[in-house]
């Protein structure tokens, strides 16, 4: 039997997973998509049961290619919070970074504590998106829940725990939360003190790579891994991207464009100063000593595209089932030549995560009565392509240094 390596990456519209061997060669892969819960308007959460069965289908899949798996490690989204009490019963879904309800918390946050302080501890600027945020509005608003949790996850500390009953986060992961001192790569008591947020309940931080422990037999049962496999520690999935992607030295930049755009550059920590802090951008730890991720982008980029099919090509759906092509396949097989006069802005989230003061929205431009869906393709593509450009002009602006650029994803 083939001895093989697991990756599996619990995202924001699906989890995918996919194995290698020794000598890095691809040996195969399964996925599942999930949906979002909108229990109000302009509300974004994920059930993370939703999540965790959709992870156990994929392992199953996995399982049954007949190869000895040895190691599985697991990527994440970051940000959203997993709440659970003494017996570990998930007391609600997880708020992700789409959501808009929170904006309150941000003059909050910058009232009790000076943003340019904050900033340069926890390497993220203010923002309603971060864990700190929603975990500040969940005391308002459902302070039963808050009571009620004994333990705090992120999802992919989550998944981990359901996998061998062992808790554990990387620094790359808990540095999404604004409750973690980015330099020391340790939880920040000082920030827990002042909001009232008890970090001793999140995860114990260790080093990307670590071995957190052997398969639950249940598990392994359920899905047919080996008892014996070890699940090690992973990291937050842009980071994960750019090493996949081989960018591991300062000036190295990882393009990458799935659900959101995110165009990682690799920095020293020595390359830190004040534009980080003017231009709202974050800075979260690598998987090397002194080494940081800057990511720039927009928070919906491919989620545009599936918006854009599900809601105005939905017949695709229908002659992709019976013709066993993807939706996505068929849309660009329609995408018109020219997108003529059209122009469309892909800010369809109202959350920014560079700029949480920027509330521009979605808009198609230029249309007329000729218009068709295949023209509005186009420019939604061309549109996403422009978007990236500015996220690169941000990095130029900034003068940080740039060696390399690895495209990954729809940025290819």
């Amino acid at each position: 039997m083939k001895a093989v390596y697991a990756g599996l990456d619990v995202g924001t519209s699906g989890c995918k997973a996919a194995l290698i061997d020794a000598g890095g060669r691809f040996c195969g892969s399964a996925h599942r998509e999930y949906g979002f819960c909108h229990p109000g308007p302009g509300m974004v959460e994920l059930d993370p049961l939703t999540v965790w069965s959709a992870v156990c289908e994929t392992l199953k899949e996995l399982a049954s290619f007949g190869c000895e798996i040895r190691l599985l490690a697991v990527s994440s989204i970051g940000e959203a919070l997993v709440m659970t009490d003494e017996k570990d019963r998930v007391l609600r879904n997880g708020i992700v970074y789409l959501d808009s309800r929170g904006a309150e918390t941000v003059s909050y946050i910058r009232e009790r504590a000076g943003e340019a302080y904050l900033h340069g501890l926890t390497g993220v600027p203010v923002n309603p998106m971060y864990t700190l945020n929603r975990h500040i509005w969940l005391r308002a608003h459902e302070p039963e829940v808050v009571e009620r949790t004994a333990r705090y996850f992120m999802f992919g500390d989550f998944i981990a725990y359901m996998l061998t009953g062992e808790r554990v986060i990387d620094p790359s992961s808990a540095s999404r939360t604004m409750l973690f001192d980015a330099g020391k790569l340790v939880w920040s008591q000082e920030i827990g003190n002042l909001f009232d947020v008890p970090v001793d309940r999140f995860s114990p931080v260790a080093p990307a790579g670590t071995v957190i422990g052997r398969l639950r037999r249940r598990i392994a049962e359920e899905t047919g891994l080996p008892e014996d496999m070890k699940v090690v520690l992973g990291c937050h999935d842009q980071c994960s991207a750019l090493l996949g992607a081989g960018a591991v030295s300062p000036g190295d930049v990882m393009a990458g464009e799935g659900s959101t755009e995110s165009i990682n550059l690799i920095v020293h920590r020595d390359c830190f100063n004040d534009a980080f802090v003017e231009n709202h951008l974050c800075f979260e730890p690598y998987i090397r000593p002194e080494q940081y991720v800057v990511p720039v982008g927009q928070l919906a980029h491919g989620l545009s595209i599936r918006w854009f099919v599900e809601e105005f090509w939905k017949e695709l759906e229908m002659e992709a089932e019976s013709g066993g092509k993807s939706i996505y396949d068929l849309a660009e097989e329609r995408c018109s030549a020219s997108a003529g006069d059209v122009c469309f802005l892909p800010f369809l989230s109202r959350v920014k995560s560079m700029d949480a003061s920027n509330r521009a929205l979605g808009a198609f431009l230029g249309l007329d009565v000729n218009t068709d869906r295949a023209q509005m393709y186009r420019a939604l593509l061309e549109g996403l392509c422009l978007e990236s450009r500015v996220s690169f002009e941000v990095l130029t602006k900034l003068a940080l240094p740039i060696r390399r650029i690895t495209a990954s994803g729809g940025g290819t």
